[in-house]
Parts: C-alpha cells; sequence; structure tokens
C-alpha cells in the first residue's frame, strides 16, 4: 500500500483536498506582502539605563529585581541600555531598550531547546525588516527558570521550574518588561510582538492560548504544540527506526540520498521541491533492490520497511497511529537529526519532562509505544502542551497570529502544525482568516535550512497586519549562500 494511502487510514484521513491556491478571498487576503509596517515616531528614555539598576518590580504576579543596567554601543546598529534581571523565584530575563530610536514596540524573542540559557539578537523570519535590522525594537528574552545546556533536564525534576519552562516563565517576563519599559520610557510600548521558532514557537502558542492578552501580535515557527509526543514519541520511533540497536545507521547517507531523489522524482515539481507532501503519494516500496544493483542504489528490504515506518508514524501494537512521521522531502535530515537525538541519553526528557517520578534508565532507545506507555508519557502534557485550538480570546483581544513551518522537518513534523491550524478553524470557522495565517514552505528543513528558500521577513507582515489592519497574502521567500545573493525565490500562499 502506498505511504500516502497508509497515513490517510491510520490518521482518519484528514485531507481536506483543497487548498484554495488559486481561489481568492478577498484583495487582501491575497494581496502581496506589504514593504512597510507603520511609521512610528521614536521615543527617548525619560530615566538615565543607570537608574534603572537594582529596582524592584512591583506588579505582585511578577515580583523581582532587575541586576544590572548598563549603555552598551559597540556591536550594535542603535545603543540600548542592557538590562539584566530576574522574576522569582529564578526566571531570569534580558532587554535591551533602546536609547535613541525606539519606535514604541517591544519583541519577546522565544528560546529553543529546553532553553536555561539567556540568548537575545537573533530574530527568526525578520529577513529585511528594517526596525529590526535598525536596533528600534525593545528585545527581551528569558531563560524560562532554569539553567542547563543541551537537552539536560534534571531540573525539571522541581515542579516550580518544570512550570516555569512550560507556560509561567515568558509570561512573568512579559510583565516585568512591561513594567521597566513603562518606567524607562514614561510610557507603555504601543505595541507587543512575540516571535519564536522550536520551542520559541510552542511558547508563542502558549502565550496565545493562556495568555491572549500579553502580545498583539505573534509569529509561531515549527511550533512543538505537542512536547511530550514530539519529545518522545516522535523522535523515539524516528531513532528506533533510523538506527540498529547497536547505533549503526540503517540507511548510509547515499541510501537516503536517493530515496530523496525518488521521493522528488515521484512528487516535485519544477524547482525539484515537494510543495505539499500531504498529497504526495510516494511508495518506498518503488525503490527495492530487484537484485545485482549497486550498494546503495536502491533500498533492500529491512529499509523498505524502515522508510515506510518512519513516513506513517509511530503506532500501537494495534498498528493504530499514535503521532506523525517524518514528512516525505526530509529524507536528507534523518541521520543527522537522529544523531543528535541519540545524545538524549539518560537525563533528559524522557526521563524528567516525561516521568513521574524521574526515572534514570528512560531515555530514547527504550521509549515504548504501547497504550499504558504513551499515556504515563504525557504525564505533565497539562503544563508542557499549547493544544487548546480555541484561541478566540485571542481574537477578541485583537490578536494577530502568523504560523510557519517547513515541510521538509525532521525535527517537529509539519503535519503537527497542519493539522493544529485546521484545529483552529475548527472553533473560530472562517473568522480564522481575520487574524490567523500558516505558511508551509517546501524543502525547508526546522526553523530554516533544508534544499528549500527560507528567508521571509513575517515580522513586517504581523505588524502591518496588527497595526494597519494589511493583512498578509502570498509571501516571497528567498534562498541565499550564507550572507551571499539570493539564488531560489518561491511565492508562498497561504495555508487552506
Amino acid at each position: 500500500m502506498a505511504t500516502k494511502a497508509i497515513r490517510e487510514q491510520r490518521l482518519g484521513n484528514q485531507t481536506p483536498g483543497m487548498r484554495l491556491a488559486g481561489l481568492a478571498l478577498g484583495l487582501a487576503f491575497l494581496s502581496a506582502m506589504p514593504a512597510a509596517a507603520r511609521d512610528l515616531p521614536a521615543v527617548k528614555p525619560v530615566l538615565d539605563c543607570s537608574a534603572l539598576a537594582k529596582i524592584v518590580l512591583a506588579n505582585p504576579e511578577a515580583p523581582g529585581r532587575v541586576e544590572s543596567a548598563a549603555v552598551v554601543t559597540t556591536g550594535t546598529p542603535s545603543p540600548y541600555c542592557d538590562v539584566k534581571g530576574y522574576v522569582t523565584p529564578q526566571v531570569r530575563f534580558e532587554l535591551h531598550l533602546p536609547t535613541v530610536n525606539w519606535t514604541q514596540r517591544l519583541l519577546f524573542e522565544g528560546c529553543g531547546g529546553f532553553c536555561g540559557a539567556i540568548r537575545l539578537g537573533a530574530v527568526r523570519a525578520a529577513e529585511g525588516c528594517q526596525p529590526v535590522t535598525n536596533g528600534e525594537f525593545i528585545l527581551v528574552t528569558s531563560d524560562l527558570g532554569h539553567a542547563s545546556q543541551g537537552m539536560d533536564a534534571v531540573w525539571a525534576a522541581d515542579k516550580q521550574l518544570r512550570v516555569d519552562f512550560g507556560y509561567r516563565g515568558v509570561h512573568v517576563t512579559t510583565l516585568a518588561a512591561k513594567e521597566i519599559v513603562a518606567r524607562f520610557y514614561g510610557r507603555p510600548q504601543a505595541f507587543a510582538y512575540f516571535n519564536g521558532c522550536s520551542d520559541g514557537g510552542r511558547e508563542a502558542m502558549v502565550e496565545v492560548e493562556r495568555y491572549p492578552a500579553d502580545y498583539n501580535g505573534v509569529v509561531s515557527g515549527a511550533s512543538v504544540v505537542n512536547e511530550t509526543a514530539n519529545n518522545t514519541i516522535f523522535h523515539a520511533w524516528a531513532l528506533q527506526h533510523v538506527q540498529h540497536p547497536d547505533g549503526s545507521n540503517v540507511f548510509s547517507d547515499a541510501a537516503l540520498t536517493m530515496l530523496h531523489n525518488a521521493a522528488v522524482a515521484a512528487c516535485g515539481e519544477k524547482d525539484g521541491l515537494i510543495g505539499d507532501p500531504e498529497q504526495c503519494h510516494f511508495d518506498p516500496g518503488s525503490t527495492a533492490c530487484k537484485g545485482g544493483e549497486a550498494v546503495d542504489s536502491c533500498l533492500t528490504p529491512e529499509q523498505v520497511r524502515a522508510a515506510r515506518d518512519i513516513y506513517i508514524g509511530a503506532q500501537g501494537p494495534d498498528g493504530r497511529a499514535i503521532y506523525f512521521g517524518y514528512p516525505i522531502g526530509s529524507e536528507l535530515g534523518w541521520n543527522r537529526q537522529v544523531a543528535g537525538v541519540a545524545g538524549w541519553r539518560v537525563g533528559s526528557f524522557p526521563g524528567y519532562l516525561a516521568s513521574d517520578p524521574p526515572s534514570l534508565t528512560a531515555e530514547m532507545s527504550n521509549v515504548a509505544f504501547t497504550p499504558e506507555a504513551v499515556k504515563k508519557l504525557n504525564v505533565f502534557g497539562a503544563d508542557l502542551n499549547a493544544l487548546n485550538p480555541d484561541i478566540r480570546p485571542f481574537q477578541a483581544a485583537g490578536g494577530k497570529l502568523i504560523m510557519w513551518h517547513g515541510w521538509a522537518d525532521p525535527a517537529v513534523p509539519s503535519m503537527s502544525s497542519v493539522t493544529f491550524f485546521r484545529a483552529i478553524r475548527g472553533k473560530a470557522g472562517a473568522a480564522t482568516d481575520a487574524f490567523v495565517r500558516l505558511y508551509m514552505l517546501p524543502g525547508v528543513g526546522h526553523c530554516g535550512g533544508g534544499q528549500g528558500p527560507d528567508k521571509a521577513d513575517l515580522m513586517t507582515a504581523i505588524m502591518a497586519w496588527t497595526e494597519d489592519g494589511i493583512a498578509p497574502g502570498a509571501i516571497t521567500v528567498n534562498k541565499k549562500d550564507g550572507t551571499g545573493p539570493v539564488t531560489a525565490t518561491r511565492t508562498i500562499q497561504p495555508f487552506r
């Protein structure tokens, strides 16, 4: 049976069959991305930067302290007041407050992985956005309440740290940032934005779902909306099919290149990209060895079975679907992705964010897919996941949301964004078009990269929509070789 047919059978055939790729939803909907957002006048501070140092934050929901504040003038397009502090018990944050050219906007940058560190300054999906490039935004981020490196999750044995990572950390940092902004400039920001990818995308959706008044505009990329399934079932299923128990690869890189080329031959478009893997009927059995072929020019029976299972996704003992698999078109990233996951040993997500009490033996290689095991893996789902599709309170607050995801993402399944977007539409109906967009990028990997064009300016789009009511339509996405010239371009319509 072809992979597409198997997936539809086991996932309940959620394919809508229509995209409206060539149908009009009105001139504003199909208009090109606006060239610029509203031109807001710059506002100067009313305090010296040093006056912020050591202030105590007064909001009872976010008590904390500023520990340092100093002007930075080097390595930046314009000077800013660098503010560092914490919200109790230990949610650390950093803000960059422009001192000469603040145009009244605040931007929270979501963190990736399991957070655990402050990283500020690399705004996703903002290619060519002038207010970002010129340093006109207040930038803020947080470690979400713990210090850690890589995929360490031992900190999550503490319930408060788990809650701060799951949903509280972004919210209280947001409250602290807004309080500091009001003191420093003598007025609040005119507009507040959130931009994140991967776990940052999950954080974006947490804000939309739990705290709909925090942000006016949100950009959520490759969102890990189902954190518990993604970081156990999804990765474990791939690991257990892409690697043998001894850690050797089931597929050589050459074999995966051959498989990828066959998938593109079956479903690719003129530019060599698979425009919509959901509609692709490619079966890896078509690449099975017939006998006498050169090594890696065809798939062995073991490899055919593995590829089919990888595309279909995790299944229980009865063959029922549990979660999504790798998308068709992502083959070139399989070995690299799984090699990273193989490093999630004892002390990572399965043992501390998907086990109660913590487990000193749980790791990706021994995750099981029985109903009992899956239920236990979701023990902290209420704290970690962002799966409430009823975001009408965000709409009622005037919020605007742009979601985006690479179709060839091997780290977060692209269908998780597609399915969640459809669930949002199931709640909001036709009104969804007034406040939500989803863009799916062919050939693009996790938060960028891959073979497809991945450079977009969704920040300008979200500002124009939020501030001036200019709804985004088709967007132009570019591919570059490093910081060099554009090598490929693609026009992406909103997903329907």
